[in-house]
């Protein structure tokens, strides 16, 4: 069962978050049907912005997107909405060869500089979106150049991806730690003597199941603020694809009525093929 857990330490001056988001993963890649390399920076993408999300107290619906013109994987969205998660990515298939063997994976697949867009709707007219352009293909690094950016939040990020034997991801996890604004240098030599590095982080994730205990253990007055079931789920629906068909120009759309066409999309999230009759396309006239 996917989860998330927050919890905060008035003592240390510190919040932390810890998502479990394995069985989600491995149905959105499935769903996918990309490639071992392409899931490792769609899952990473996901859990960094799932943990991010849950930190929103109003449930609002976050999207985020990612997009390079150096990296091979072009362009990533993810969505959270009430602990419902949601991912694709432009590219589903690359696979390492001899001329690429001497590049790091992930430079060659997110390159080394890209852009985030993230987008919160707070049921207003238009939604708060902000971007940041960013550097490195550590997506972990991403995120926390985007906190500091967007929120001036001091914080680390880290994330596993493992595989099993049949290459089926089998943990997908992570933990963001983010001191309070009225954190001493004393909380942060505590943090940095108790981790040392985001590789022990990473390593206790990956062999635990039970995160109340990691949470503890780096905080010890640790107190839980939520725990939640987390979800995948995509919302299309027929109504929001006939609503696509509106950014059709009038001429196409008399063009697809009098050859009598049908419209076929496809939804990137669930791979759901939905068909728009020819003869509904008269009310978008």
């Amino acid at each position: 069962m996917d989860l998330q857990i927050r919890a905060i330490s008035n003592k240390h001056n510190a919040k932390i978050s810890i998502v479990d988001i394995s069985d989600s993963i491995n149905k959105i890649c499935d769903l996918q049907q990309s490639s071992p390399i392409v899931n490792i920076c769609l899952a990473k993408f996901t859990i960094n912005n799932t943990l991010v999300a849950i930190d929103n107290k109003d449930n609002n619906k976050i999207s985020t997107a990612y997009s390079t013109d150096e990296g091979v994987i072009k362009r990533m969205i993810t969505e959270f909405e009430d602990n419902k998660i949601r991912s694709t990515s432009k590219v589903k298939h690359f696979e390492m060869c001899e001329t690429t063997e001497d590049i790091n994976p992930l430079d060659l697949m997110l390159g080394k500089t890209g852009e985030i867009y993230y987008s919160r709707d707070m049921g207003l007219k238009a939604p708060y979106i902000s971007s940041i352009k960013t550097k490195g293909s550590n997506m972990d690094s991403i995120f926390m150049q985007f906190l500091k950016k967007s929120s001036q939040i001091t914080s680390l990020i880290a994330t596993d991806v493992t595989f099993n034997n049949s290459f089926k991801i089998d943990k997908a996890v992570g933990i963001l730690i983010q001191l309070l604004p009225e954190h001493t240098q004393e909380n942060i030599e505590m943090l940095e003597n108790k981790i040392g590095n985001t590789k022990y982080l990473t390593d206790v994730l990956v062999k635990s199941t039970n995160y109340y205990e990691v949470i503890k253990d780096i905080f010890e007055d640790a107190q839980v603020l939520s725990t939640s079931q987390i979800i995948f789920e995509c919302n299309c629906n027929y109504e929001k694809i006939f609503n696509l068909a509106k950014l059709l120009e009038k001429k196409e759309l008399l063009e697809l009525i009098n050859n009598k066409e049908n419209v076929y999309i496809n939804c990137d999230f669930c791979n759901k093929d939905y068909t728009i009759k020819y003869t509904e396309l008269n009310k978008l006239i």
